[in-house]
Formats: C-alpha cells, structure tokens, sequence
C-alpha cells in the first residue's frame, strides 16, 4: 500500500522542531494516521534546518512506493524561473540564490517590488506568494536544499513538473491554509492559550466527521492538540490532502513551470 506523507516544512533557525510528518496509507475512505513526529526525531535529525531536511529527505527515499505532500512553494512565476525547465531551475536555484535574503531580495528587485504570484496561487488562493516575507525562508530551504538534491539524484519525480517515475517517491506542493479554507474552517488556532487548542480541536473532530481521518488512538489525539504551534495537526492535514487528490490530471506548460498546490479535501 502507498506510504503518504505529510510534511510541515520550515525554513527557521531551530527548522528540526518545526518540521512535522504525519504517515498514513493511501485509502479510498478515512486515512489511517500511524505516525506523526517532527524532524528531530528522524534518524539523523536536528533542530539545525541543514541536517533536518537531509534527514526529512532520507526518510521520504526510505520507502519507495511514496507520496509526500511537503507544504512549501516547490516553484516561482514563470516570468522569474530564468530557465528553460522546472528542473534546471531546481538545480540552479542555490548557486543563483546563494542565501534566504538574497533569494528575497532579488526576487523583489527582479518585479519591482510587486509580491507576483504563479497561477495556483492565484486561483487556490495560497496565503502569500514564493517570495513573501513570511515565507521565504521556506522556499528557499524547501528547493534548494530538498527538491534539488533529490531531483540531482534522480530519486524522486516531482509532480507536475516532472514526470511520476514508478519505484520511486513522488512529491507534490501541499497547503494547509487552502484546505481549511476549502473546508470554511480555519480560525485561530496555532498558540498557547485554550482557545487555541479548542480551535485545533474543532478542525481535528471536522475531519473525522467528514470522513477524511481515522479517529487517532488518545495519544496521538493528544499530541496533535497539544502541540501549540499546529505544526502536526497541518502535516496530517497535509497527509489527508495527498490521500484523496487525483495525481493524474494533464499537465499543460505552466503547470511544468510553476506548480500546482494540491489541497482539496472534497
């Protein structure tokens, strides 16, 4: 059976704790959750962000027949990629963009400062662009130092922009915020307060309700509730997103270029 994969990136100082992956197996009802841990407790794994994604990316290539849905933007608009394929861009991403802050900077020199967003993003209404202040750490840790090494390796395919090779794992861009849109849930409920984890709570019990997700054993409930940054509930939501979105739709020249965010829970 297919291993699904949801993976909560981050591209912090201390990346290793923030990065959640939650393990299901690929169904056609509810997915069973068995096992959702962060970064630093993957063989090898770190606080540091350096040795967390090379531990996040053994773990992905551990198991073949693999979907991991990984919640950063895996491209840019196509206006700015300055290559002729998803591919080259990807390999060239981290000699063009030597550091977060350059990738940051350029990207906005490049558009005059104008946030520009690719098509996914504008028709699935992702919260912020590639290159977004909130998120450009994210992107640049999540391509230059995942995707590509991978793709160099040839031991994942990356979909759309790039083939589905059998006997290998696949990775596709996944966006919690768009799924809880999608389902008109999404309030306040990363923090520390009661509130806080009420609302973790109403999204979690929403999702068994809706048939997406087993009802976890007491332990694991507890871990996604408690944990106050919403890290692991979003890599579940991450898991559920890859389990029920087709992975063969056509893929047309800018869906190569730029990406497509898989979200749809329905």
């Amino acid at each position: 059976m297919t291993r699904l994969l949801g993976i909560d990136f981050s591209g912090a100082r201390d990346a290793g704790r923030k990065i959640w992956i939650a393990e299901g197996r690929r169904s056609d009802g509810p997915m069973a959750l068995v096992d959702c841990r962060p970064a630093t407790d993957l063989a090898g794994g770190s606080a540091l962000p350096e040795p967390a994604i090379a531990a996040l990316a053994h773990h992905i290539v551990a198991v073949p027949d693999t979907i991991a849905g990984c919640d950063f933007p895996f491209s840019m608009p196509i206006d700015l990629l300055g290559a002729k394929d998803w591919r080259a861009f990807a390999l060239g991403f981290r000699q063009r963009f030597v550091d977060p802050l350059s990738f940051h900077d350029l990207c906005h020199q490049a558009t005059g400062g104008v946030e520009t967003k690719r098509r996914t993003d504008r028709e699935d209404k992702t919260p912020f662009n590639s290159f977004n202040l909130r998120l450009y750490r994210q992107t640049w840790w999540g391509i230059g130092h995942l995707l590509a090494p991978l793709v160099a390796s040839g031991r994942v395919g990356v979909w759309p922009q790039m083939p589905r090779v059998t006997g290998k794992p696949t990775l596709v861009e996944v966006c919690a915020a768009c799924s809880l849109i999608r389902l008109d849930c999404y309030p306040s409920y990363k923090g520390r307060t009661k509130k806080h984890r009420d609302a973790r709570k109403r999204i979690l019990d929403l999702l068994i309700a809706r048939g997406f997700l087993v009802p976890p054993k007491r332990a694991m409930r507890n871990m996604l509730l408690d944990n106050q940054g919403g890290d692991a509930l979003d890599a579940v939501i991450g898991a559920i997103a890859v389990n029920r979105s087709p992975l063969d739709a056509k893929r047309d020249r800018i869906d190569r270029m730029e990406g497509r965010v898989f979200y749809d829970l329905g």
